[in-house]
């Protein structure tokens, strides 16, 4: 098998005590750091009035004191970040029409924006990853099984790639639940009842990743598990351009394209995450097992949901 904290080191791959060069993108009050702000942006930052720099901190400007103002002041900042050129790689190919909520304090929405952009401030973003899988006494091999999407190569991230069985962004106002039916529906077709009665929480990750342009992303991911009766009764069909197709794939060969690096990184964290949680990785058969559970739930620096 591959190693299991090889597949950690492509997604939770932002050094620990590495944040001497980062820019802070900082709240309009008590100095509460909220983001890594990209290096593209920081330009971007210094120049727009509705911000303050200060070091290697850019603040919100003291003025924008309630949600509706930082609200209208992000989205005004993201449609400009869209309009300019030299971004378009980075903003408006990505662009979502999604709103992602950051939060400050704690639990508390402090402003909403393009999902697109809030990767580039480096604030907290969520998601919902759902495995769907066949246990060993239910497949006909008598091996766990996974319903495994490939990505859409028109994808603007990781296109083409492999994905969990369901996985989306939490976006602006749905909450946890709710996204993990509406994406299990738009993205496989899984009906609402099956989904229900089927779908259970099984825990959070957070990580924190560094991307190969040098943006940090920290993330939280949401994790359900979904037992499928067999490999007939319920299958899993693309229907929003997602997923291209999806293949039922036994251990082995998941095994085999996770050492090949064909899955999205954070989709590999989540399947190491399942075989530690079924048992199949155990601190028995992995040297690394206490690392590997560390780093699948770091401290996140900032505020979060």
């Amino acid at each position: 098998m591959v190693s299991p904290l090889a597949v950690i080191d492509r997604v939770d791959n932002f050094t620990y005590g590495s944040t001497d060069n980062c820019y802070l993108l900082v709240a309009h009050t008590d100095n509460v750091a909220l983001g890594y702000i990209h290096p593209t942006l920081v330009d971007h930052l210094r120049a727009h009035p509705g911000f303050t720099s200060s070091g290697r901190s850019i603040s919100i400007n003291a003025s924008y004191d309630t949600l509706e103002k930082r609200n209208q002041l992000f989205e005004q900042f993201a449609l400009e970040l869209k309009s300019k050129p030299e971004l378009h790689q980075l903003v408006a190919k990505g662009w979502r029409n999604e709103l992602y909520t950051v939060y400050n304090p704690t639990h508390t929405p402090y402003f909403q924006v393009e999902r697109a952009v809030s990767v580039l401030l480096g604030v907290v973003t969520y998601g919902v990853h759902i495995n769907g899988y066949i246990p060993e006494n239910k497949s006909s091999n008598g091996k766990l099984k996974f319903w495994i999407p490939r990505r859409s190569a028109t994808k603007p991230t990781f296109p083409s790639m492999l994905d969990n069985t369901v996985a989306g962004g939490l976006g602006y106002p749905h909450g946890i639940w709710e996204t993990v039916v509406k994406e299990c529906d738009e993205e496989a077709g899984l009906p609402q009842k099956f989904v229900e009665e089927n779908a259970k929480s099984t825990g959070v990750l957070t990580y924190i990743y560094q991307t190969p342009d040098g943006g940090i992303q920290p993330e939280v991911e949401y994790i359900y598990d979904i037992v499928f009766p067999n490999e007939t009764e319920v299958i899993p069909v693309p229907q929003d351009g997602e997923a291209q197709d999806f293949t039922l794939m036994d251990i082995d060969e998941v095994e085999q394209r996770l050492q090949a690096d064909e899955f999205k990184p954070n989709c590999g964290m989540v399947i190491i995450d399942f075989l530690i949680r079924h048992g199949y990785i155990t601190p028995e058969n992995e040297q690394f097992y206490s690392e590997i559970l560390a780093r699948t739930h770091r401290r996140l620096p900032f505020p979060t949901k």
